[in-house]
């Protein structure tokens, strides 16, 4: 991986900045032991195996008046105890460091997403079939005074995508934007948006280079117990192959905060949209129920798509409850003819439950499930999870948990069905 385009020399910025007491460092250390029923995921000829699985994660904020950072990361290493597959490192990181460099004037900003996807979608989530990604994004930003409610914003942003294995999705992008932020009051803001893109991939990939131009308003709404955030606009492709896409841009956010103890969200947008961007915004992929360095749910290349979808969020958390559920549904359908098999549509769900059974410890269950409907091919997958899990704040630092999990896929189309039985105890330290 190319290890200098990554959120490290921000991070020595944040650490070193004059502000840096400001910052906060918290982190967690666990091991676990872990063991499966069927590891290589196969439909019929199944491995059990035992692993030991050494974890840290943190989660460093920094609100300094030179530097504003926001990074969690987490990496773990798998050890194979039977020799089923070779050892391995997995990683993930997603943060932003905006460093004031004129203040009210002039802003740098970094942005890394670090993520573990699929090679093949199609394909068992085995190690053999994972590869690590990375898009990171630099570029300054400025600012001024247009009136005393308006503001101006100029964006210039350099963005490296990369893939450990795919390498057609590798590519090199150079963006630029203009933003005109009205102000209507102390809770309301109206946005005029011009954006610009040059797209140009490292190696002769089946996906042409392109530029991407976009023009949208955006309307942003902050109350106590609400926020909308939404834009509507228009967006144009040119392709150095000579075609040509366009389409409507359309995106809304809300969350609502109906009680102290529940809450609702909605997202809801229509886009051109490709997996470098996807993976910047943040996978859209449900947490695995072991915890850990989540698998994504992106097709890994370089090929454009528009994407529709709607999401669904409640949450709910009292002294002896805690509930999270989220529903989707995705379209997506690919711009290159040669791209279309991997066109879908995509709807899940997942719910997460507890019971504080006494103040420290805590029993849960879990469930979620995505289904893909490819539209050639005949081939429609759904991967299914379903566990229980308890666990135990023993002090301030020290606790531990414990999970039982299934996991299922149903595949129709080919031999890829199977289904997994785990069982996995952890010691946590946390700071």
């Amino acid at each position: 991986m190319r290890l200098h385009r990554t959120l490290a020399p921000a991070l020595l910025l944040a650490l070193a900045s004059p502000g840096a007491l400001a910052l906060r460092l918290d982190y967690t250390v666990e091991l676990g032991y872990l063991h499966s029923d069927n590891i290589n995921l196969s439909a019929t000829d199944p491995v059990d195996e035992n692993l030991l699985i050494p974890r840290v994660g943190f989660h460093l904020n920094e609100t300094g008046s030179a530097v504003r950072a926001e990074v969690n990361g987490l990496l773990e290493y798998r050890d194979y105890l039977g020799g089923a597959f070779g050892n391995e490192f997995r990683s993930t990181l997603d943060g932003s460091v905006d460093w004031t460099l004129i203040p009210e004037r002039m802003k740098w900003t970094f942005t890394d997403a670090l993520g573990l996807n699929p090679i093949n979608l199609r394909l068992p989530d085995t190690p053999g079939n994972l590869q690590q990604t990375n898009v990171f994004a630099t570029g300054p930003t400025f600012q001024f005074r247009l009136a005393s409610n308006v503001t101006g914003l100029a964006e210039l942003r350099y963005t490296d995508s990369y893939a450990e294995e795919s390498s057609d999705f590798n590519s090199n992008r150079f963006s630029g934007a203009l933003r005109g932020l009205f102000e209507l009051d102390s809770t309301r803001r109206l946005s005029a948006n011009i954006e610009a893109a040059d797209i140009n991939y490292d190696s002769n990939s089946a996906q042409s280079d392109y530029k991407r131009y976009a023009g949208y308003a955006g309307y942003v709404q902050k109350l106590s117990a609400l926020e909308l955030d939404a834009a509507l606009g228009y967006s144009y492709l040119d392709f150095d192959n000579g075609e040509r896409a366009r389409g409507p841009l359309a995106r809304l956010k809300l969350d609502w905060r109906a009680s102290a103890q529940s809450s609702f969200g909605l997202s809801v947008f229509r886009e051109f949209s490709d997996a470098a961007t996807t993976l910047a915004a943040g996978n859209a992929a449900f947490a695995g129920g072991l915890g850990g360095v989540t698998i994504g749910g992106a097709t890994i290349s370089p090929d454009v798509y528009k994407d529709t979808r709607v999401e669904l969020r409640y949450a709910l958390n009292t002294a002896r409850i805690s509930l999270g559920t989220a529903v989707f549904a995705d379209t997506i359908r690919y711009e290159r003819s040669g791209a279309t098999d991997s066109d879908r549509n995509e709807h899940g769900a997942r719910i997460d439950l507890g019971f504080n059974l006494r103040p420290n410890l805590t029993l849960g269950v879990l469930a979620e499930t995505t289904r893909r409907d490819y539209r050639t091919g005949a081939v429609d997958t759904r991967d299914s999870l379903y566990g229980a899990y308890l666990r135990q704040q023993m002090s301030r630092h020290w606790g531990w948990r414990i999970d039982l999990n299934r996991s299922e896929r149903h595949s129709d189309g080919d031999d890829l069905s199977y289904d997994e039985n785990t069982a996995y105890v952890r010691v946590i330290y946390t700071r």
